[in-house]
């Protein structure tokens, strides 16, 4: 392992919680790069959230050939409520998400839970590698250390300003007990739930360690449900969270944390308006709170551009 002496507790079981819907020919390679792991003390809950195709009897399949799978069958009800009924029932010291239609190596819980053994943290966070059409790109942490324990907002600070603040859920590996006693479950009926969770966890936890490893394949999909999805259910779902957001920053007293957080905010903002091709309406987001915020010169360039024209500043896409 890189990270040289640290070596995994196999006393720690981590529970791994794989929503499944609809995805019956890439379900065995989510579930068969699980039951491979090297490390072997894990629990893996699929959570059937009413399926309509072949998933039901794939998951009893897994039932019966590993004593370590479970399987909730339940009525649709969404990603996160898929989640939170696998949280619910979870009984291992560690959490760890991933979707049925994305895969990791075999040694990822090795390395993320040698890391979080070590520093008995809230949060570890690792990489991953998204995979589309033949091609791949990095999702990477390059500012921190390899390794290393952050304080929570150090972690956020030092994340935001290279734009390596990811959201997906599926990039970290959770301390259950954390999870549970913070209540941070899944907002149900909510699209781009990862990007309302994600401030609330890491504002939550007190402690975030760093694996450099993308362990994590995240295989984006043309036909997955957030491609699927209709862009005015997108753009009312982002309108909220974005205003949650802008009501929590705006509790925030430490200065400097505030401020990269805004400015995370803002960058945000200015992506979702050029992504669904119009000017989000969200309450305290004006062209002179977007200039403020801007995290860096060419952030600040953007938000001069789409104050004067924002029609123009969309249609290029923000370039």
């Amino acid at each position: 392992m890189k990270q040289g002496s640290i070596v995994a507790n196999h006393n720690s079981k981590i529970s791994i919680i794989v929503p499944v819907y609809n995805v019956e020919h890439e379900l065995s390679r989510c579930v068969d790069s699980i039951l491979n792991q090297s490390y072997t003390n894990i629990e893996v809950i699929l959570v059937d959230d009413g399926s309509t195709d072949r998933c039901p009897s794939i998951c009893d399949a897994f039932v019966m050939k590993d004593r370590r799978v479970r399987v909730i069958h339940k009525p649709n009800g969404g990603l996160s409520s898929a989640r939170n009924a696998g949280l619910r029932e979870a009984s291992g010291e560690w959490i760890l998400y991933v979707d049925s239609d994305d895969y990791i190596l075999n040694d990822s819980c090795e390395r993320l839970i040698a890391v979080g053994s070590k520093y008995d943290c809230d949060i570890v966070s690792a990489d991953a590698i998204r995979e589309f059409n033949g091609g791949r790109e990095y999702m990477v942490h390059g500012s921190l250390a390899d390794g290393k324990c952050y304080p929570s907002r150090d972690f956020i600070i030092k994340t935001v300003k290279p734009c390596e603040w990811y959201a997906p859920a599926w990039l970290n590996l959770y301390k259950r007990s954390f999870l549970i006693e913070n209540n941070l479950f899944f907002v149900e009926g909510l699209l781009h739930e990862d990007m309302e969770m994600q401030p609330r966890v890491f504002l939550a936890a007190k402690t975030v360690a760093y694996c450099a490893y993308p362990f994590y394949r995240y295989v984006d999909r043309a036909s997955s449900i957030m491609n699927a999805s209709k862009v005015d259910e997108r753009v009312t779902a982002m309108e909220w969270i974005y205003s949650n957001w802008k009501s929590k920053f705006e509790a925030i007293e430490d200065g400097e944390l505030a401020r990269a957080l805004n400015g995370h905010l803002a960058k945000c903002y200015l992506h979702s308006c050029c992504e669904f091709g119009h000017v989000l309406t969200v309450a305290g987001i004006t062209n002179v709170y977007l200039l403020n915020s801007s995290l860096n010169a060419k952030e600040f360039i953007k938000a001069i551009f789409f104050a004067i024209v924002p029609s123009i500043y969309i249609k290029v896409g923000g370039n």
